[in-house]
């Protein structure tokens, strides 16, 4: 009975539409929740120049600090699509992984990136930004953990080419 009393708010990742992790961050704020964005500076190249821009660290992603029986308050929002799950339950960030993203956050560094961890060598990857934006490959090696090498099949050849990590996604097997 006295379950939700003695809760203790912990850190919990809510989902949000593309591009509305500061307008739920502003929304649940002024609610009265403990809301986190962490963001980062990634240098921005357009035609003519080049700009540094604060963006989001994680893409739709917002961490609040909540007791569980307060989430679905949070959840109500339109901007906000719903929680990442873990075992059918809202999945918990512990204190010393959001310390980690701090500390990150707080640093001198720039166009941090996020990947997918499950990204193996030996893996089929679509490349997503730039030349080769739509190309098939197979991630061939890591390189200094911040690039990688992607083989690509033409004309009965290899050609290797250092692509960065944060531009490759897996491609799904269907």
């Amino acid at each position: 009975m006295n379950d939700k009393k003695t809760e203790t708010p912990q850190w919990r990742v809510l989902y949000t539409k593309p591009r509305a992790e500061k307008k739920a961050q502003e929304i649940l704020a002024d609610r009265g929740f403990e809301v986190y964005l962490p963001c980062t500076t990634v240098v921005k190249q357009w035609s003519d120049r080049k700009k540094k821009v604060i963006e989001p660290l994680f893409k739709s992603y917002l961490f609040i600090k909540s007791v569980e029986s307060q989430l679905y308050d949070a959840r109500k929002e339109e901007c906000i699509v719903g929680f990442i799950h873990f075992d059918d339950h809202p999945a918990v960030v512990r204190e010393k992984e959001m310390d980690i993203i701090r500390k990150i956050e707080a640093g001198t560094y720039e166009d941090v990136v996020v990947v997918d961890h499950s990204i193996t060598e030996g893996q089929q990857v679509r490349i997503k930004k730039g030349a080769l934006k739509g190309t098939i490959g197979i991630l061939t090696e890591f390189r200094g953990g911040q690039r990688v090498a992607v083989a690509i099949e033409t004309l009965g050849c290899n050609l290797l080419v250092n692509v960065s990590v944060g531009d490759i996604a897996k491609v799904k097997n269907n």
